[in-house]
């Protein structure tokens, strides 16, 4: 249902109907022809899928209603709004009322979700949201203080501290900068129960925050941590995990052995770490790269790889096992919470 929302918003704002009946004839086809396959009764199968295509088609009118109905409640204009996160952060901000203008590393201003160029102003937008590549952060944070004079900036950068001093110019003149980090990719189905970090220090300061309703309305888990903790936060939770399924799939590339020999003999444990790494391995090298680089914790990360792999060698050298068996222990009580 959240990804028919979506259909059911860009159907609405491209003015096209919901119902078409050739694709509703397909779905029906091949979800026969898959009963069929798997050996399941086609009538039982088809009517599940009448069924869902029907609920699907009410939700999307309820969506293009409440579109269609409602005014506008201002504008939005989002830098690097062409890119993944760009585009979730304009179907958001559409969603919850706002007229949403894009503006491209061009200079090209477009309209969401048409996408169309666009000579609308966007100094007269009720906020801003900075969506780009990490390295350009801090500059479009300054330039949209300059085309968006006087509105709340919101930054959803990955890594924090290479922002500050910029972040620290454009409020002395008088521009609040929000920063907080949609801890997910652009391929997600929906926002529920997705974790939002907003560096604050207390929730009553974001009580009346547009971005921080809009994720409380859709359901994701909004959590409060102070700037000055984030990117150290991260250094577990991104740049960590990152390295590792790196080292990881850099270790089985360089071992000679074929990865589809390795799959079928996996264990239930190694078939979860091999996801992980795949994964990773699928990502932006130019953003994996800049998480690495930018949070300032990388010699720190590294010094702690270098002191884990020492520690786990001293373990295997004791013979009695009595080391190794500690570290073990170690480990079970952190994540039993110890």
């Amino acid at each position: 249902m959240a990804v028919v929302r979506k259909i059911g918003t860009l159907k609405a704002a491209d003015r096209l109907s919901i119902r078409d009946p050739e694709i509703e004839a397909e779905i029906l086809e091949r979800a026969e022809e898959s009963a069929e396959e798997l050996n399941l009764p086609k009538e039982i199968i088809r009517q599940f899928y009448e069924s869902l295509i029907e609920a699907s088609v009410d939700e999307q009118k309820r969506v293009a209603a409440e579109l269609i109905d409602r005014e506008s409640v201002g504008k939005c204009v989002i830098y690097g709004g062409a890119g993944g996160m760009g585009r979730l952060m304009a179907e958001l901000m559409m969603l919850h009322g706002y007229d949403v203008s894009i503006v491209r590393s061009s200079g090209a201003i477009l309209s969401y979700p048409e996408m169309r160029e666009s000579d609308a102003p966007i100094g007269d937008s009720n906020l801003s949201i900075v969506s780009v590549p990490m390295s350009v952060t801090a500059e479009i944070i300054e330039r949209s203080a300059i085309e968006v004079p006087g509105k709340k900036i919101y930054e959803i950068c990955s890594m924090k501290n290479h922002l500050k001093e910029a972040i620290v110019r454009v409020r002395e003149k008088g521009t609040e900068v929000v920063s907080l980090h949609p801890m997910f990719g652009p391929g997600i189905g929906s926002f529920k129960d997705k974790p939002v970090l907003f560096c604050g220090e207390e929730r009553v300061q974001f009580s009346d925050d547009t971005l921080w309703k809009a994720f409380e309305v859709e359901r994701a888990r909004l959590i409060m941590v102070p700037f000055e903790s984030h990117d150290r936060l991260m250094s577990y939770i991104l740049q960590l995990t990152h390295a590792i399924n790196i080292i990881y799939f850099t270790m089985l590339s360089n071992s000679g052995i074929d990865f589809k020999e390795l799959a079928r003999a996996a264990s239930p444990i190694c078939d979860r770490q091999l996801s992980n790494a795949d994964a990773v391995a699928q990502q932006d090298p130019k953003l994996y790269f800049e998480i690495q680089r930018l949070s300032g914790h990388l010699e720190h990360l590294l010094d702690e790889l270098k002191g884990a792999e020492k520690k786990l060698i001293e373990a295997l050298s004791d013979d009695s096992g009595t080391k190794f068996e500690a570290l073990m222990k170690k480990g079970k009580e952190y994540f039993e919470g110890g």
